[in-house]
């Protein structure tokens, strides 16, 4: 049976990835366990070495059981009856409270039981960065291979307790993703009540462990093939203006002695990111140097729908956003960008994920980082002056040495396509 963590959507953490799982045992050791429905505290399930549902450690002796893995913490009862007992005992309502770990259903006054396969859905739903690698690059290679079986996915159904609706069209980023791609054939979604006497149970359910490709490091599961297939399907039913291949097109242009202008779109992600950056875009595509330049100045990405944000990041060879906190995530949308893109994150002290290498790697793109400024640094240099509030600022000069070195890979990688005729 599943129950939801309802302290992990509150601030400050706004996390709604956290599930419990319940396990019901007849084991005489765990029912003299008066922890055995208590789930294991985050920092408890974030310290273990290994990530497995069946792997101990240190951390698991406090509570006498095992921990689960990260997402889905394990909670064991002998019955419905014995749950809500050990729910009810004061000793581990506390434990819950300072853990931040309480669970809905608290006490179970019924019970839907599901006989066919279902699919437990969780994801980050307010970062797109960490739906895509924690969510979507776990489950992708699993989608690319049932989607071309005859039987299709092996679920019937599936839940999500991090957006309601999510296998319909959505302004949610990774719902909508996911439904132009119909990662989950035609299962259907179960409609969950929001009860808090309802325990949700389940004869077969599939869980797609949260966090295991957020660094790309388990080889040979998302290849340059399966992510080639799944971007190639978001291209088409997005119907995105650019192909994912420029290469063709590069060519043809070559062949015309045509020579497109560059765009480079700009985000300074609202008041508390990149100061001034329309002054700096406004002077800069004046100077005569830059009148090839398209630049793209896009204020706040999060008042863009999905389509909207999927095309402006399409239409661009490069893209230079500001990130910091939250604002970091909407590189995610690099997926949509053409191959051989340019990303360059400019910032304080965020790094994205999705300036790891191995991700870049699959998307034939080149990621640039753009930090603080050294106390004692040259004026061309290409960095930031930060601010006590989070915002930071650049001079014409480095911003300008940013551009060039733009438009320098971008004549690199058409003379490559002239030279190759």
């Amino acid at each position: 049976c599943v129950t939801n963590n309802i302290d992990a959507p509150k601030p400050p953490e706004l996390d709604t990835t956290s599930r419990g799982l319940l396990y019901f045992t007849n084991q005489k050791s765990m029912a003299k366990n008066p922890k055995r429905c208590v789930p294991c505290s985050k920092p408890a399930m974030n310290s273990r070495v290994e990530d497995r549902w069946d792997a101990t450690s240190d951390s698991d002796s406090d509570l006498g059981h095992r921990c689960g893995m990260k997402g889905l913490h394990a909670m064991f009862a002998s019955s419905v009856e014995d749950y809500n007992d050990c729910m009810a005992d004061s000793e581990n309502h506390k434990t819950m409270i300072r853990a931040r770990q309480n669970q809905s259903t608290t006490r179970a006054e019924q019970i839907r039981y599901f006989e066919e396969p279902t699919l437990l859905l969780q994801f980050d739903a307010h970062d797109r960065e960490h739906s895509l690698f924690d969510t979507l690059l776990t489950y992708l290679p699993h989608w690319h291979k049932w989607r071309s079986d005859y039987e299709g996915v092996p679920f019937q159904s599936v839940i999500s307790h991090s957006v309601e609706g999510c296998l319909t069209h959505s302004r949610n980023w990774f719902c909508e993703l996911t439904h132009q791609i119909q990662a989950f054939g035609y299962a259907r979604e179960v409609q969950w009540e929001r009860k808090d006497t309802t325990l949700y149970c389940y004869k077969s359910l599939y869980y797609n462990q949260l966090e295991y490709q957020r660094d790309l490091n388990h080889e040979g599961l998302v290849t340059k093939a399966v992510m080639d297939d799944f971007r190639d399907e978001l291209f088409r039913n997005f119907a995105l203006p650019a192909p994912r291949d420029m290469s063709e097109v590069w060519k043809k242009d070559a062949q015309l002695g045509m020579k497109r202008p560059l765009n480079i779109a700009l985000c300074a992600n609202g008041e508390n990111g990149w100061k001034d950056l329309d002054k700096l875009v406004s002077s800069t595509r004046s100077m005569k140097k830059y009148q090839a330049v398209e630049f793209n100045l896009i204020d706040n990405f999060d008042d863009l729908t999905v389509a909207e944000q999927a095309t402006a990041f399409n239409s661009a060879d490069a893209v230079v956003m500001a990130t910091g906190h939250h604002e970091s995530d909407h590189f995610a949308n690099a997926i949509f960008s053409p191959d051989e893109s340019f990303f360059a994150e400019v910032g304080c002290s965020s790094q994205s994920l999705t300036g790891n290498g191995h991700f870049m790697s699959l998307l034939l793109g080149t990621h640039r980082r753009v930090t603080k400024c050294a106390e004692q640094h040259a004026g061309e240099e290409i960095c930031v002056s930060c601010s006590s509030e989070g915002s930071f600022s650049m001079t014409g000069v480095a911003f300008q040495a940013l551009i060039d070195d733009i438009m320098k890979r971008q004549e690199q990688k058409i003379k490559f396509q002239r030279d190759s005729l």
